[in-house]
């Protein structure tokens, strides 16, 4: 189990200009312990002929509040805008092409399904880190899928690789999760869905952790 307490790890709000994404991202950096954003390139199809620019402007936001920008799933444009490592979705069968274009300096996650056999698999490819992620292929569908902070809990007595989860949407759902001792929470869509409740949302999230830590 980590030593360290869960971090949070935002997934950048799509289809907003970049300086609404910005005040977002601010937003969010104030009212919660961030360690990560991840952008999503292949999402901006309303803006996808700027892409580039905007993740740009997102990664110098990143830099300056000493955040890892990681890009979600395309190797080719992590490596083209020097993002500091990428989020394979498409998990372990993707891991040795990105590795061997980002090389060994560069962070790579993979997703893998809610089963250990997959788990295990996924932490012996010399990923970085490694999201539980319900909607991953199941490449082990001969193994039972075990509950999230079951499998986090197992996960963190064993292994030294970071676990990562997505988070709840009801705060308070969270609480098993941290317990277990994930790694870092995922937050994305649902929290950028009501702007106004933002910084509310992460404070409260930020708490639970807090009093998760003085528990455990």
């Amino acid at each position: 189990m980590s030593d360290f307490p869960c971090k949070l790890y935002l997934s950048a709000p799509v289809g907003l200009p970049p300086e609404k994404t910005i005040k977002l991202l601010d937003a969010s950096f104030a009212a919660s312990d961030v360690s990560a954003v991840l952008y999503s390139p292949d999402q901006d199809t309303s803006r996808a002929n700027n892409s580039f620019d905007i993740a740009r402007e997102l990664m110098r936001w990143a830099i300056d509040h000493n955040v890892a920008f990681i890009v979600a799933e395309d190797v080719a444009f992590a490596r083209e805008i020097s993002a500091d490592g990428v989020h394979l979705y498409s998990g372990i069968s993707s891991y040795s092409n990105a590795r061997s274009k980002l090389g060994n300096d560069r962070i790579i996650g993979l997703s893998t399904a809610l089963n250990r056999h997959e788990c295990m698999s996924a932490g012996e490819t010399g990923a970085d880190y490694i999201l539980f992620d319900p909607t991953s292929p199941d490449d082990f569908q001969i193994h039972e899928t075990q509950p999230l902070e079951n499998l986090i809990s197992w996960w963190t007595e064993l292994f030294e690789v970071p676990c990562v989860a997505q988070a709840y949407v009801e705060v308070e759902k969270n609480r098993a999760l941290v317990s277990a001792g994930v790694d870092f929470l995922v937050l994305g869509n649902d929290l950028w869905c009501s702007e106004k409740n933002v910084a509310a949302k992460l404070k409260a999230l930020g708490q639970l952790i807090a009093e998760c830590g003085r528990a455990s």
